[in-house]
């Protein structure tokens, strides 16, 4: 194609909306081509190209613009205007807009308004484009503003003001509401067919028996199907826990309210998650390749050389079988059943012994009750905190507005403040929320210990590691041959001794079991995995 004649001019239409104005009448991008369309026809223009575009104007990095700008380049010779139907619709940023007019004029490249036409060769009509530029991104920056104040009127009221996130839909909340003036939406977040995998999560991961990871990739083989950095976001975000976070907006400080969606997690869990994240727990321990098959792995170790026990499967004739086997040289090696068979016979040796069981039941009851007391302790420490910070802020307050705090200490000083009274909320919360009465949980933890080997049979994989986590503080010693005495706490072994009375604590007793031993170091209501490798 060549350059035009003096009585042909040879245009691109471009046509743009953002997703807002495309309900506004004017602005829809075929109300646009059609003006155009009839513009070029009633001028004789050559329409060469269209190009329609769905983005912002606040800058030029738009998909469509970058391909006008492709085609004009490969075309230049062809191409003498760009026609927009007003200014606004080129841009609404005054300094990008005259940087991009100077590149396409410098190519002999013409840009135009068919409803504000101007004729550029006037050099007055340069005054009267800023100030038509200069409208656009006035109007950009009210409809900025009306949208910063319809997010944070949404969020104080308790909706998530953005793109649902993993584990929720969005839901329109009847028609739009009027307020101040302004028309605003309100969304809410529906749980949807993912939301049990989110609180899966938290339960798993607040445990702190499990790193992060392996929960993750659990889940992934179930369907969830999220990345690592997603995942760990998703257990950050306070969202779960039915809570909002609305941030500082002019001269309001940041605050958390409830939201109106169902959490799918509560918030002590969420917290104990933090905590996990924050301690990191679990930070030595790695998943080993068949985790789910082999629950004793990461509890056990070998007698002879000290070192971890893997696992694997071996190929028979007609099956694979598995074993918890040693490293390199040690020539440890226990058949998966036996090994599993062999805790089994371990725990049923660990039942309370039904002469204390209502001395113990009491013993729990009174610790319970100066628990609670503690509890109530720590609520009026926190509360009375939580005033002392308020009374710090007001002080902030008029320190500054007398002049006798310069402007940065005092941001510095108000966004700690307000970071530590949004925790002490959170923290408050949960201590009100907890029910102080706990006999039926002792009643219910008595049962468990009354018959821990048939739990351990019974539970699945991830159940076998939690009871495992949750008795022993330190590894169980399996070997090939030798008998180990068993270590136990001595707490538990009074609890669980067959014999009457109290007799010498000092007495151990070997336990043997076929050919391979196990020692039970001792036992807590924690698992402790640091250190652990696989």
């Amino acid at each position: 194609m060549t350059k035009t004649t003096k009585h042909q001019i040879n245009v691109i239409l471009y046509c743009r909306v953002s997703t807002d104005e495309q309900a506004e009448k004017g602005f829809s991008l075929n109300y646009q081509e059609e003006s155009l369309i009839k513009y070029c026809t009633y001028k004789g223009y050559n329409v060469l190209r269209i190009f329609r575009e769905d983005h912002s104007a606040k800058n030029f990095n738009r998909p469509k613009w970058e391909e006008l700008k492709t085609y004009v380049k490969a075309n230049k010779k062809a191409v003498n205007m760009i026609l927009v139907t007003r200014w606004d619709r080129f841009s609404r940023n005054v300094e990008q807009a005259l940087r991009q007019m100077r590149e396409f004029e410098s190519a002999g490249i013409e840009i135009n308004s068919s409803e504000q036409y101007l004729d550029r060769e006037n050099s007055d009509n340069k005054m009267v484009l800023s100030i038509y530029l200069t409208a656009g991104e006035v109007e950009r920056d009210k409809i900025s503003q009306r949208t910063a104040l319809g997010t944070y009127q949404a969020k104080c009221e308790g909706y998530y003001a953005h793109r649902a996130p993993f584990g929720y839909s969005s839901q329109q909340e009847g028609n739009r509401i009027q307020r101040n003036g302004q028309q605003v939406k309100r969304t809410k977040l529906i749980p949807n067919e993912n939301a049990h995998y989110v609180s899966e999560a938290f339960r798993a991961v607040s445990l702190g028996i499990e790193p992060a990871e392996v929960v993750r990739k659990r889940l992934n083989l179930q369907g969830m199907k999220l990345g690592k950095s997603s995942f760990n976001l998703m257990l950050k975000n306070i969202i779960y826990a039915g809570k909002i976070i609305v941030p500082e907006f002019k001269k309001e400080s940041a605050k958390l309210v409830d939201g109106v969606h169902a959490p799918l997690t509560d918030l002590e869990t969420f917290l104990k998650v933090q905590d996990v994240f924050q301690n990191k727990k679990w930070r030595y321990l790695r998943k080993p390749e068949k985790e789910d098959d082999f629950p004793l792995r990461n509890f056990i170790v070998c007698e002879c050389c000290g070192q971890n026990l893997t696992a694997s499967y071996s190929k028979g004739r007609n099956a694979k079988y598995g074993y918890y086997h040693g490293r390199h040289q040690c020539k440890t090696r226990v058949r998966k059943e036996k090994a599993e068979d062999t805790v089994v016979q371990l725990l049923s040796g660990l039942k309370i012994n039904s002469n204390i069981n209502s001395l113990f039941v009491e013993i729990l009851k009174d610790s319970a009750n100066e628990l609670n007391g503690n509890k109530t302790k720590e609520l009026l420490l926190k509360k009375t905190r939580y005033d002392e910070i308020q009374t710090q802020l007001t002080n902030a307050d008029e320190l500054f507005l007398s002049g006798k705090m310069p402007s940065d200490r005092y941001n510095i000083t108000v966004e700690r403040y307000n970071a530590e009274l949004m925790q002490l909320e959170l923290e408050l919360e949960v201590l009100e929320q907890v029910d102080g009465d706990i006999s039926e949980n002792i009643e219910t933890g008595i049962m468990l210990l009354e018959n821990l080997d048939q739990m351990f049979y019974e539970s699945d994989n991830e159940g076998k590691k939690m009871i495992l986590g949750s008795l022993f503080t330190e590894k169980l010693i399996f070997g090939n041959e030798m008998c180990r005495t068993t270590e136990v706490n001595e707490v538990i072994r009074i609890l669980t001794r067959n014999g009457k009375g109290f007799e010498s604590t000092d007495k151990k007793k070997a336990v043997k079991n076929d050919s391979f031993s196990v020692i039970v170091p001792g036992v807590g209501i924690e698992p402790t995995l640091q250190g652990t490798r696989v």
